[in-house]
């Protein structure tokens, strides 16, 4: 799994208003990591970066415990973000892009195709 490096977590915090992009992953972070947020409050992710355990929580999250609801929530987050694109507006928010990915995509080894399952059903 995608490691999450403190200078990332560090850079991360130190953002006053961080890029569309930036907030997206961060907020797919934190639905991963079961935290409640409101999308706009970007301080209370900081004080969830600046959290003692936070890199702690990171690395011991049990990814049999991630309900698909909560998957679909990040997927949806992240989704149509590229490591390219993000990597133009902040080279620590990829690590975390990573992260999130690799943690939905053993979320979709157990559960099966999250892109699949976010696509609404055609209407007749």
């Amino acid at each position: 799994m995608a490691e999450i490096k403190k200078a990332d977590v560090d850079e991360m915090k130190v953002f006053a208003r961080p890029p569309e992009l930036v907030i997206k992953v961060l907020t797919a972070t934190m639905t991963l990591l079961g935290l409640e947020y409101t999308e706009r409050d970007y301080r209370y992710i900081q004080r969830m970066l600046g959290s003692s355990t936070f890199l702690q929580d990171v690395a011991k999250l049990d990814v049999g415990s991630i309900s698909l609801e909560t998957a679909l929530k990040a997927h949806s987050r992240i989704e149509g973000i590229t490591e390219e694109n993000l990597c133009r507006v902040s080279t620590a928010a990829v690590s975390f892009l990573r992260w999130v990915k690799d943690v939905l995509a053993a979320v979709e080894k157990r559960t099966g195709d999250l892109s699949v399952a976010t696509k609404e059903e055609p209407t007749a």
